[in-house]
C-alpha cells in the first residue's frame, strides 16, 4: 500500500514540474518573441514613416 502512495506521489511531483517548466519556458519564449517585435517596430523606417504621417 505504501509503495503505491510513493508512485503516486512520485507521479506528482513530476507533473507539477513538467508544468513549472513549460510555463517558465513559455514565459521566456514569449518575452524574447515580445521583445524581438518591438525592436524591429523601433527601427523599422516604415514606423517612422508612419508615425510623421499622422
Amino acid at each position: 500500500m505504501t509503495n503505491r502512495n510513493n508512485l503516486h506521489s512520485g507521479k506528482r511531483v513530476k507533473n507539477i514540474a513538467a508544468m513549472l517548466y513549460l510555463l517558465v519556458l513559455t514565459f521566456v519564449v514569449g518575452g524574447t518573441y515580445i521583445n524581438q517585435q518591438q525592436n524591429e517596430a523601433a527601427s523599422s523606417p516604415e514606423s517612422n514613416k508612419i508615425g510623421l504621417a499622422q
